[in-house]
């Protein structure tokens, strides 16, 4: 399906995944957690031009009326659509030389800010650190990326272009009913499969209005190298995602563990990107689909063996089409109101909503050399999870260097448990692979 982009009448249903996200926003505010936000952080060299970004992000508001719509849905049981006939608004904010923007970041990320897209620039040392923050109900990473892609194509001076394209459904719901039916089995038969297990998180019981947290963590290439071969006799150098999930369920179960906690069951949903690598766009609405990874807490030996589980988790998930059977579900539930969709997501899963959030989103910005002037130096997404299940970490690679954003709400995670989630996360990376700074 292709939305309505009229710049009159926008018209843009939300897709089934923007649903769940939907769901957690609605969770997240009815607790207090504020909104469901993400902070990306880009640094680029001194010859970043302000008004250049400022043009830019002016071009983008007009010709992107969904940056300034609402949500609403015409009847109960009815999908919920984007609607506007107003330009949006992408504020564009400069702070003084000397403000500390991991402070800054970390205030944007409680989701306090107006609009759905906003930039906060800091000066430092000649340099400039670069805050976009932006609403997970409109974005997800590689949209967010594909938004920095098309502003730095308006700030080198690119034709203003409308907004057709920006916008899609991954699934449409033009399916007869009974292959739906059909193609939704493999959904249905791992979801019960899973449901059969006790869901275990470190920030599990009741949502509470706790604060958006994070920490960064940055390998140098030689590390990251290291990284790669220590990996490729289970990844064969190509395909990392279960190497990094199981190096993630194993530092949550390692905190597990010291709290006593050795039974129950880790579960992370994984995005799959819907858009084609390399393709222009969409930019806005979640274009992923979800596959479903679990692993017993008592059963993470190695991060070989735990990897090796998660490839073959994978394995028979794309034999049976799983993502596609997703889809087809999540379809249907787009008409659920999301309170109610909250109370279904939790009640089948144990009180949680997954063990943690994790995502490796691969190159960050790949082919986009400099950005309004200035040379791209580094970058990475911190978004925020809510509570439950209230942790999450998350991978991106800039020019060879990996880093990784622990994310979590206040009083989910003490000094010591992330002191040893990171060591546990260091030491399978790296192994015993000793590095000369």
């Amino acid at each position: 399906m292709t939305p309505n982009l009229s710049r009159a009448k926008l018209h843009a249903p939300l897709g089934g995944c923007d649903c769940y996200l939907l769901a957690l926003e609605d969770l997240m505010q009815r607790s207090g957690q504020g909104r469901h936000v993400g902070v990306t952080v880009l640094e680029v060299g001194s010859g970043f031009e302000v008004e250049r970004l400022r043009d830019a992000a002016a071009k983008l508001a007009r010709t992107q009326p969904i940056l300034g719509a609402f949500l609403r849905r015409r009847l109960p049981g009815t999908v919920p659509v984007w609607r506007g006939d107003k330009a949006g608004e992408v504020a564009v904010v400069c702070h003084a030389e000397g403000t500390k923007w991991r402070a800054l970041a970390g205030d944007l990320l409680q989701g306090r800010w107006s609009g759905r897209l906003r930039f906060d620039l800091v000066p430092s040392g000649g340099d400039w650190v670069l805050l976009m923050s932006w609403s997970h109900l409109l974005f997800d990473a590689r949209g967010v990326e594909l938004a920095l892609a098309e502003l730095a194509r308006l700030g080198n001076g690119g034709a203003v272009e409308s907004e057709a394209g920006s916008h899609a459904l991954l699934h449409a719901s033009n399916r007869p009913w009974w292959r739906k039916i059909r193609a939704v089995r493999p959904f249905l038969e791992r979801y019960w499969s899973l449901r059969e297990k006790t869901v275990v998180s470190l920030g599990g019981g009741p949502s509470l209005p706790r604060q958006s947290c994070f920490e960064v963590v940055h390998f140098s290439a030689e590390e990251t190298s290291a990284m790669k071969r220590r990996a490729e006799p289970v990844t064969g150098g190509i395909f990392a995602l279960p190497w990094f999930l199981a190096a993630t369920m194993r530092a949550h179960a390692v905190v597990l563990r010291a709290r006593g906690q050795e039974d129950g069951m880790l579960e992370c949903t994984i995005s799959v990107q819907g858009r084609k690598r390399g393709a222009p766009g969409p930019i806005f609405q979640n274009q992923v689909s979800q596959l479903f990874f679990a692993l017993p807490v008592s059963g993470l030996a190695s991060i070989e063996e735990a990897a090796r589980m998660l490839q073959g988790q994978f394995a028979a998930m794309t034999r049976e089409k799983f993502d596609e059977a997703f889809l087809v579900m999540v379809d249907w539930m787009r008409r659920l109101p999301a309170p109610l969709y909250r109370r279904f997501l939790r009640r089948e899963a144990s009180g949680q909503l997954a063990s943690f959030y994790h995502a490796h989103t691969g190159e960050f910005l790949p082919g986009l050399p400099e950005f309004c002037g200035g040379a791209v130096l580094d970058g990475w997404h911190v978004p925020s999870v809510p509570q439950p299940p209230g942790t999450g970490l998350f991978f991106s690679e800039r020019l060879g260097r990996l880093t990784a954003s622990l994310c979590w709400r206040d009083g989910v995670l003490s000094g010591a448990d992330r002191a040893l989630m990171l060591a546990s996360l260091r030491a399978d990376l790296l192994g015993g692979v000793v590095v000369a700074d």
